[in-house]
């Protein structure tokens, strides 16, 4: 019977498992396959793992970045755990304090070898796209969550054009990308008659070239100031360039976020707020106890989701970027596309995705960890 029943629940999931594995699982084995050979046009020569290490550096400096890693989170956890007082494996708070703050030293230390060996032996196209991305990630996400959380609980306890409002909102998010990033590229526009320009010159600021700056902002503020900024202010900081499309990307996403987050508090109960009030909360201490814990699950689907989708992008950033901006907007996607459509070089250029793939996937695995546990879901 149970034989039966298994056989028949097989049979059932067979249509979604065929295309979970010619559209989701055979692509990636197949990039792994071009990746192993010299791929131009047609199929080359077997070239073994030559991409990866082309690709990533020596792999003495890639095991020494996994073992720095390794003692971070090592770090982490007895820091943790000497701060935890219900901790049934801590002896005294101190020792695990002294021990995490050595690992802590010896992991960045560790770290910043192994990154500066990789720098030295790997492909600088790939770590300034990791560069670039990380600091597409931070523009982005942050400022489309607190925006789209601000916006959303206005919305909700407004009593009149919800429905207008939410569909204002998320008219930004359905319009066709290729047509708002071609609008886009034309407000920031170096012209002096460009609307950017026009804006920045109601501040009484100069012109500035936007989407053709490939200087980090720092660099143009300083310089405004009439200090010489150092070289090393362009590798830490994002380029002005860089920071319009993350513009262009908060005015995007902020009302798809503001949908879902208008969605995940039209569903908390009510007797929450209720109580709350007779227990005299004000409405900050109602938003800080009972809002946003009952929100963690909209907000940790949203991050999760715009981590993987900004490591992602590539349209509207393939459709504003300039040469002017050099490699100063080119996030990991654009670098692939360039090895493809460039360079002609298909087992490279599989080689790297499958690297972002793996770096997607531990991002995944990380949020989970780390941000799972805090989400509330009620029970």
């Amino acid at each position: 019977m149970k034989a039966r029943e298994s056989a028949t629940a097989w049979l059932r999931m067979a249509p979604a498992l065929l295309v979970l594995a010619v559209f989701g699982i055979f692509p990636i084995f197949y990039a792994f396959y071009v990746s192993l050979h010299a791929w131009r046009i047609r199929r080359g020569d077997v070239v073994g793992f030559d991409h990866y290490l082309r690709a990533l550096g020596d792999p003495t400096h890639v095991g020494l970045a996994v073992v720095a890693v390794a003692l971070l989170w090592m770090a982490w956890r007895w820091g943790r755990s000497g701060r935890d007082p219900d901790d049934s494996t801590r002896h005294r708070t101190g020792p695990w304090l002294v021990a995490s703050l050595i690992l802590g030293i010896a992991g960045i230390a560790a770290l910043a070898k192994a990154l500066s060996g990789l720098a030295d032996s790997g492909d600088l196209r790939l770590y300034n796209g990791f560069k670039i991305t990380l600091f597409y990630v931070l523009g982005t996400i942050p400022a489309e969550i607190c925006i789209s959380m601000v916006l959303a609980y206005l919305l909700f306890r407004a009593r009149r054009g919800k429905g207008l409002f939410r569909t204002l909102y998320f008219l930004p998010y359905v319009t066709p990308m290729i047509a708002t990033a071609v609008v886009f590229r034309t407000i920031f526009s170096p012209h002096p008659s460009s609307m950017a320009n026009r804006f920045w010159g109601w501040f009484g600021m100069e012109n500035q070239r936007w989407l053709f700056e490939g200087r980090s902002v720092l660099t143009l503020v300083l310089e405004g100031m009439g200090v010489s900024a150092p070289g090393w202010v362009n590798d830490l900081f994002p380029s002005l360039a860089l920071v319009s499309i993350i513009l262009y990307n908060i005015w995007v996403y902020v009302g798809y976020n503001t949908v879902i987050m208008l969605a995940g508090l039209s569903a908390i109960p009510r007797h929450f707020y209720e109580a709350a009030a007779s227990d005299g909360a004000s409405t900050v201490r109602s938003f800080v106890h009972v809002t946003l814990p009952l929100l963690s699950p909209t907000l940790f689907f949203l991050t999760l989701v715009g981590v993987i989708g900004t490591f992602k992008a590539f349209n509207h950033i393939y459709i504003m970027r300039t040469a002017g901006a050099q490699d100063s907007v080119d996030v990991l996607p654009v670098v692939i596309f360039d090895q493809i459509y460039q360079f002609h070089n298909a087992g490279y250029a599989s080689a790297l995705a499958l690297i972002l793939f793996g770096a997607i996937l531990m991002l995944t695995v990380l949020q989970n960890r780390l941000l799972g546990k805090r989400v509330f879901y009620g029970d």
